[in-house]
């Protein structure tokens, strides 16, 4: 891609597994739309302004196998969202 965009692919059946939503026919949650941020405390900061506006929380901000912090939600349109933090990437501004 280039130095500002990450594309990610994950089987549906894995990325439902560590969102913990249930695999069901098509919809609007076939994927999820990753945001990437600088800190854990900016995971959390975007995570519960997500909720405040409505957003159903599916997985709450942890730490990850991948050596990542990150949590997930639905936004009230349905669509799934991936709030993320990793060491190993620096967000440019």
């Amino acid at each position: 891609m280039n130095d500002d965009l990450i594309l990610a692919l994950y089987p549906k059946a894995a990325l439902a597994k560590d969102a913990k939503v249930s695999v069901d026919p098509p919809s609007a949650a076939e994927f999820s739309i990753g945001h990437i941020v600088k800190s854990k405390q900016d995971v959390d900061a975007v995570i519960n302004q997500a909720k405040k506006a409505g957003a159903t929380i599916t997985d709450p901000a942890r730490d990850r196998f991948w050596g990542g912090y990150s949590g997930y939600f639905q936004d009230p349109d349905g669509h799934l969202w991936e709030i993320a933090w990793n060491p190993q990437w620096e967000v440019k501004e």
